[in-house]
């Protein structure tokens, strides 16, 4: 049974959460950022559980994992099972999207009013969404979602002349990714103190999003607090992102400052988001992060997978994470009452 409600939980408003998250944003000081040392963002193998599934292997990753999101909301995987030809050619077909002409991409322009599912399609270059802030990001974006109400059919495709096989990669790479989430699932609950399958029921039909990114160099002199992506914390239960280089910094609770994260090749960063934060009473951290604007030379690119519960299951607070000492702080609340609205949903 979930733990007893304190005096404020009953009142959570999404659209204050999400005008209250804005506001603090503007204010987050990200003009200096320190490299990270080696044990700032720690490192999970996951090779030996995936192989075995055994409960030793469990056990042991999972006490990584407690303690990443316990005191860093940020990890890095390897030995994830992803194989590299999946990774590469979705990566060789988002360059390839991204390098179409402006017409053909904003056929597919997200949230166009002939199209009924909202968040989905192409996000332009500077764009004010996903994070909504007064700074454009200096980004586009293409983005596809999935859940029970929504399917991949649902989604804005290109016309498949433009780009042969982009939405066949697109799906096989969210299936591997879907499949790479729920395989975390155990590892999270028994993080949590709770059986492996806890998390089961609430991810029978998830909800995910794809987002395939590009960040062009910038040849010119920027705005000022112009960002590649602006500071912000995902509303995800956990997010997966690669990236072909470095970009991404976070802020770290433990060191007070911000820290840009190192890129391993093939590897996959990690981190916890406000949905899994709430879901545990705070127990596990969802941590603010942005992208520097890319002064590289050379365009950079990214895939952040959000992996989300079912988008109508009501979340009642993770029970070892809430007592009568420590009642929750949330009511029982699904992803699309808590969470959508940050998405623009």
């Amino acid at each position: 049974m979930p733990g007893k409600l304190s005096d404020n939980s009953e009142s959570f408003d999404p659209f204050d959460k999400e005008r209250q998250l804005r506001s603090q944003a503007s204010t987050w000081q990200t003009a200096d950022t320190i490299s990270a040392d080696h044990n700032d963002i720690p490192v999970i193998d996951l090779s030996t559980y995936l192989k075995t599934n055994s409960k030793e292997s469990l056990e042991n990753v999972a006490t990584q994992l407690r303690h990443a999101c316990e005191n860093v909301g940020f990890f890095t995987i390897i030995g994830h099972g992803v194989a590299p030809s999946i990774i590469d050619t979705q990566f060789s077909m988002l360059k390839l999207f991204h390098a179409l002409p402006i017409a053909d991409k904003k056929s597919i322009q997200m949230d166009s009013p002939q199209w009924p599912i909202g968040g989905v399609g192409y996000l332009p270059f500077k764009n004010r969404k996903l994070p909504s802030r007064d700074t454009g990001n200096r980004n586009e974006a293409f983005l596809i979602k999935c859940d029970h109400n929504t399917h991949m059919h649902d989604n804005q495709w290109l016309d498949e002349t433009l780009l042969p096989g982009f939405r066949a990669a697109s799906e096989t790479y969210a299936d591997a990714m879907l499949s790479l989430g729920k395989r975390l699932l155990p590892i999270f609950a028994r993080a949590l103190d709770m059986p492996a399958d806890f998390f089961d029921q609430a991810f029978f039909d998830p909800l995910f999003r794809l987002r395939m990114t590009h960040y062009p160099s910038a040849d010119i002199a920027t705005e000022k607090d112009e960002f590649g992506i602006a500071p912000h914390v995902d509303t995800s239960f956990c997010t997966l992102l690669i990236q072909d280089r470095p970009g991404l910094s976070i802020y770290s609770e433990q060191r007070k400052t911000w820290i840009d994260v190192p890129m391993l090749e093939d590897a996959f960063i990690v981190n916890t988001g406000e949905l899994l934060r709430q879901w545990s009473n705070d127990r596990f951290l969802s941590v603010k992060h942005f992208v520097h604007t890319n002064k590289s030379g050379v365009s950079r690119y990214s895939i952040p997978f959000f992996f989300n519960a079912n988008s109508d299951y009501k979340m009642h607070c993770i029970p070892s994470c809430c007592s009568d000492k420590n009642p929750a702080k949330y009511p029982a609340i699904s992803y699309s009452e808590s969470q959508a609205v940050a998405q623009g949903e």
